[in-house]
């Protein structure tokens, strides 16, 4: 049992909550139970439960991180051969990370998948790190990116196959890879399956109940992913072989408005690359420094269009850490969005988009007891989520 009786001096329950009031949440077993508005305890509460006073902080619910590889350490080397044990330490120790950053629920799109499955287990047991979501190998081309996780299929009946003993395996989401990427031979404009390979990945995922999460670095993989019936665009970048970074297509951000795509940009990748301390020098380094601008003017572009999205920072692949949520909202922030919707789209949007809409992202009773306290209001100053007086997932609160 994790019951806990918390105060709240000014709570905001999800990121449109117009007034912060105090209020009393009432957490069983790891759940909130019961909330109840105003600055005086609810008399019929039981007395002996352990109390927790915030203050005059601002409460609000946990945050999402939509796209993280928890095997990857985010320093910048190359895929190293690890154990599956060593893979799930370094997992273990992503995830406690990711947590005192505010971040209670990780999806995890791409890893060894006996070392992922092994990460979630270890971390639903360990109340100081993330929740994680997986979705173990990526489904890709024979060579294609990632191929080194093991998810290579030939064709729509080999990925039909696959899907269906991920959905045995218990995964709690799909990925599959519709353009190249970082994996050597298989650059980011190239495509990875045509429409009718995505097509049976969409029917493979909804046939077990299954989210399907699509890589996409092209306007081309974009636009084919979108007509075959994907929802869930990672990434969302308009890579092209010139790599001037000049591939935007307002023709595909129209029809990822039109379709109602959520896309997640990840646009920490870029950030964090050039920020390096010791730098990204020579051809790498001239290629990041033209790709990331142009990343932060499609994603304003693609707001402007009308296209959805929620946070995700790629944690793990090349330099990204996994406490870089807060520093992408902030992009988003500064990209086009308003403080408000950057918080939805780590919190109500990044949960409905996953399917867990009723169990994380706000909160609300019956939902799972993921919160963070802060001095000060994100939805004045996002700053405000790099100086957290607590985190709580499960009830379980960090301070």
């Amino acid at each position: 049992m994790n019951d806990l009786v918390v105060y709240a001096g000014r709570l905001r329950a999800d990121a449109w909550s117009r007034d912060l009031r105090p209020a009393w949440l009432l957490i069983r077993d790891g759940r909130f139970a019961e909330i109840a508005p105003g600055a005086d305890r609810p008399g019929d509460w039981p007395a002996d439960l352990p109390h927790l006073d915030l203050g005059r902080a601002v409460v609000l619910p946990g945050l999402l991180d939509s796209h993280v590889h928890l095997t990857e350490p985010g320093d910048g080397t190359e895929p190293a051969d690890r154990s599956v044990a060593e893979n799930v330490e370094l997992g273990v120790a992503n995830a406690r990370t990711a947590l005192r950053a505010g971040v209670t629920t990780v999806a995890d799109c791409g890893g060894p998948p006996e070392a992922v499955l092994a990460v979630r287990a270890r971390t639903a047991a360990l109340p100081d790190c993330a929740r994680a979501l997986v979705a173990t190998a990526p489904i890709t081309k024979v060579g294609g990116h990632s191929w080194r996780y093991g998810g290579e299929v030939r064709d729509a009946a080999d990925l039909r196959a696959l899907v269906g003993r991920y959905a045995a395996s218990g995964v709690d989401f799909v990925k599959a890879m519709a353009s190249g990427g970082g994996t050597p031979g298989a650059p980011p404009w190239e495509p990875g399956f045509d429409e009718d390979v995505l097509h049976a990945a969409v029917e493979a995922a909804a046939s077990h109940g299954l989210p399907l999460k699509v890589h996409c670095l092209s306007a081309g993989s974009m636009r084919a992913a979108v007509t075959a019936g994907v929802v869930l665009v990672e990434h969302g970048k308009f890579r092209n072989a010139a790599e001037d970074g000049r591939g935007f297509d307002p023709a595909v951000a129209d029809l990822l408005a039109r379709s109602g795509a959520v896309v997640c940009p990840t646009l920490s990748v870029g950030h964090h690359v050039l920020s390096v301390p010791s730098g990204v020098s020579g051809e790498a380094g001239a290629l990041w420094g033209r790709r990331h601008p142009h990343d932060l003017d499609d994603f304003r572009r693609l707001v402007e269009s009308g296209v959805s999205m929620v946070s995700g920072t790629d944690a793990g692949w090349r330099f990204t850490p996994f406490d870089a949520l807060p520093g992408e909202l902030r992009m988003m922030a500064g990209a086009g969005m308003t403080n408000r919707q950057a918080l939805a789209a780590a919190t109500t949007d990044a949960a409905t988009a996953l399917g867990k809409g009723d169990l994380i992202g706000r909160i609300a009773p019956g939902y799972l007891a993921d919160f963070v306290a802060s001095g000060a209001d994100p939805v004045d100053d996002l700053s405000a989520l790099d100086r957290l007086v607590a985190v709580a997932r499960d009830g379980h609160v960090l301070r």
